[in-house]
């Protein structure tokens, strides 16, 4: 029984709309489903008196893919997944496609040269620090959803991401042609919304950074995919953080062998950051911007042109090239240092 809602755990939900199906004898699938809509979270979800046990002897025994993995449209899928793949995984990294079937998408993987690409199938153990883990048409299936997710996520490295897809309940009801009973089928335990997805994954600090809606042939359907990286926000301040460091540092070590005095052309953001860093001796600045005209930084004067012989020292992001010319042009003979 699923009386909570297996997404967020909250009991509050409208469940007036039932399903019944006949069911082969001797398998282990629900005669009736109640279809539930969380009124805490907007997930979609089956109830009945099945536990994942259940589920899973199914899908051991019983699931069948009636050819259509190898369709034409099906290999037309998994070979964008495993492109998409392609472009959030490093050819050294441990990829895992959870719930992959007959490891298709994992092969083509192999071939391209991502080496350490495995298909690993629900219930079977996951590896440790897995850098991309994809979960393609697999989360509709899972009876304990918030579970088996917790231990997707702990799987993954410290970088890892996770590419996942799933039929969107969204656009079901307008497909065309109609389908009758839309995605509402007795394997599909969760409907998911694009949204509810990203509050899922939310939930574990997990923050998307692609995502790609279309029509999904194979299965008669419309899919919702998303890539999903821990704490981005933390991650690209870290980052930026390493990389300003770096390639200040490097400045600083080419400006420290400045000895004589100089004049500094461009008063930029680059070059006032860089000489709190390293002290010159400047002579006096070069800016023809005109906020600058009569201003003073440190007590040594901003100029709108080049008077004397010192050498010139350009340091900066954007506008080196430009002030280049403009030395060219005036045919100034000053020697030029670039930061």
């Amino acid at each position: 029984m699923r009386n909570n809602c297996p997404l967020c755990d909250s009991p509050r939900r409208l469940d007036d709309w039932k399903m019944d199906f006949l069911v082969p004898d001797g398998w282990p699938n629900p005669t009736q489903n109640t279809i539930c809509l969380c009124l805490e979270c907007g997930m979609i979800y089956y109830d009945n008196d099945m536990a994942q046990a259940d589920y899973d002897e199914y899908y051991r025994k019983y699931y069948g893919y009636d050819g259509n993995e190898h369709s034409e449209n099906n290999l037309l899928r998994l070979n964008e997944l495993a492109e998409l793949a392609a472009q959030h995984a490093d050819k050294t990294d441990l990829i895992v496609d959870f719930g992959g079937g007959d490891g298709w998408l994992t092969k083509r993987l192999n071939e391209w040269g991502y080496y350490k690409a495995f298909t690993v199938e629900v219930g079977q153990e996951l590896p440790k620090n897995v850098d991309l883990l994809i979960s393609a048409q697999t989360l509709e299936h899972l009876y304990d959803l918030k579970p088996i997710v917790t231990k997707l996520i702990e799987s993954l490295s410290i970088k890892g991401k996770l590419l996942i897809e799933i039929p969107s309940c969204l656009e079901m009801p307008y497909l065309e042609p109609p389908m009758p009973i839309l995605d509402y089928h007795q394997k599909h335990v969760n409907h998911f919304l694009p949204f509810v997805l990203d509050d899922l994954f939310r939930k574990y600090d997990f923050y998307r950074i692609y995502t790609h809606s279309g029509s999904t042939p194979c299965y008669f359907g419309w899919h919702y995919r998303a890539v999903y990286q821990r704490d981005v926000p933390e991650r690209i301040y870290q980052l930026s953080k390493m990389i300003v460091h770096d390639r200040i540092e490097n400045r600083i070590t080419r400006m420290q062998k400045i000895t004589e005095p100089v004049i500094v052309w461009g008063c930029g953001d680059l070059c006032l950051h860089m000489l709190t860093k390293v002290k010159l001796d400047v002579a006096y600045y070069v800016d023809n911007d005109p906020a600058f005209k009569g201003a003073t930084i440190g007590g040594i004067p901003v100029r709108d042109e080049v008077t004397s012989s010192e050498p010139i020292v350009i340091i900066a992001q954007n506008q080196a090239s430009g002030i280049l010319k403009r030395i060219k042009d005036l045919g100034l003979l000053n020697p030029v240092i670039v930061i």
